[in-house]
């Protein structure tokens, strides 16, 4: 009995020694990383401050050059850190280069009018799903300057979350162009016409989508129905029930 306990203690010895470790290891060896959104060909707000985020291993130093100038940041004990660029005229292209433990190059990116398209169907519709009666302008597209950034349909019940799994943006040249929202693609068009300014386009549209599912749980607050069936959507437990529900005609005879 002694030595079976003496066995037990080592080996829980060695277990939270190996756990210990890999934490070790994986705060010591976290590289710099930044959210989906903030990629190569991205267009940023002109003339206003614009936060630059990610996070790497904590309390690392991020430098971040860009034109010319170098900013920094040291990562907060969770390994998030924020750089705030000036105010920066129309224009580009341009670098980002951040270097902490690793180092990371954005190219091509813009300064002009970042505009958030969201809503149901009609925001949704591309250009690819009406490529009858946007055929010519499909062919002949070729706006550089014009760029979306497509938010995939994602759900998470139990609160908002920090980053998206995957994501590009894309311009208006070529068949790039066919997943752009028509509607947001004609509105960003006709400003580039009249102000010869870059336009990004961050696309979050979900066809069908009732008012509530775009509205905080904060804004919904004095609804009591509707936060009762929040915090019921939180239950981890609950929403697996669905999942394990047999066919309805399971175990009948056909």
């Amino acid at each position: 009995m002694l030595q079976n306990n003496q066995k037990e203690m080592k080996l829980r010895i060695a277990v939270s020694l190996t756990v210990i470790i890999l934490l070790f290891v994986h705060h010591s060896t976290a590289q710099i990383r930044l959210p989906a959104i903030i990629k190569d060909s991205m267009i940023l707000q002109r003339d206003a401050k614009i936060t630059i985020w990610g996070w790497s291993s904590p309390k690392e130093k991020i430098l971040l050059k860009f034109k010319k100038r170098t900013y920094s940041a040291t990562a907060d004990p969770n390994g998030t850190w924020k750089i705030i660029l000036p105010p920066t005229p129309a224009g580009g292209p341009y670098l980002l280069e951040f270097s902490g433990k690793n180092k990371i190059t954005l190219r091509e990116i813009l300064f002009g009018d970042v505009w958030f398209c969201s809503g149901q169907s009609n925001m949704v519709h591309q250009l690819n799903i009406h490529d009858v009666r946007y055929a010519k302008e499909i062919a002949e597209a070729n706006d550089p300057q014009i760029r979306q950034f497509w938010i995939p349909t994602l759900t998470n019940l139990q609160g908002p979350q920090n980053d998206l799994r995957t994501g590009y943006w894309k311009a208006a040249v070529g068949e790039d162009v066919r997943p752009f929202s028509a509607v947001a693609y004609f509105f960003a068009k006709k400003l580039f016409e009249k102000y010869h300014v870059p336009v990004g386009i961050i696309n979050a549209s979900v066809g069908g989508t009732p008012i509530e599912a775009w509205t905080s749980e904060e804004g919904l607050k004095d609804f009591s129905s509707l936060t009762a069936t929040i915090e019921k959507n939180k239950d981890t437990a609950y929403i697996n029930s669905f999942n394990r529900l047999p066919p309805a005609n399971a175990g009948k005879n056909c």
